[in-house]
């Protein structure tokens, strides 16, 4: 049983996988704070409304001809953006730790909230599946 065609758990896992592409950005971000220059990036915004609305839905892969494979891609929401910054250290650099810190320690509590959401929704299948066989 696949649990990504369940739309419950595809979510889950395209919400997971989203923070965790924001949690390499922001850990860059941190690891370049002292590089002139260097502007503070982070993800657009995690867009549940646009998931929720094309689960289910896969776009087909572009074939160059037609003995080739017709697979499927799943549309990600993990575009990098540059982030608006608060101030600009003299060297040009837009990184704000404590900014950073806070977005980073953020991220990982809704990561913690999301796995216990996954968590608990295989709990439940369990109990369905259990009482089944019996």
């Amino acid at each position: 049983m696949d649990l990504n065609r369940i739309p419950l758990f595809s979510f889950i896992s395209q919400r997971m996988n989203w923070l965790g592409e924001r949690q390499k950005v922001l850990a860059e971000n941190v690891a370049n704070a002292d590089t002139p220059g260097f502007q503070a990036r982070d993800l657009k915004p995690f867009d549940a409304q646009a998931v929720a609305m094309g689960a289910g839905r896969r776009l087909a892969m572009a074939q160059s001809a037609p003995s080739h494979s017709g697979g499927t891609l799943g549309g990600g929401n993990a575009a990098s953006q540059k982030a608006k910054p608060l101030e600009v250290k003299i060297s040009g650099n837009t990184v704000s730790l404590d900014r950073e810190l806070m977005k980073s320690a953020d991220t990982a509590m809704d990561y913690q909230l999301v796995t216990n959401l996954y968590r608990k929704q295989l709990g439940m299948f369990r109990a369905v599946l259990s009482r089944g066989s019996s």
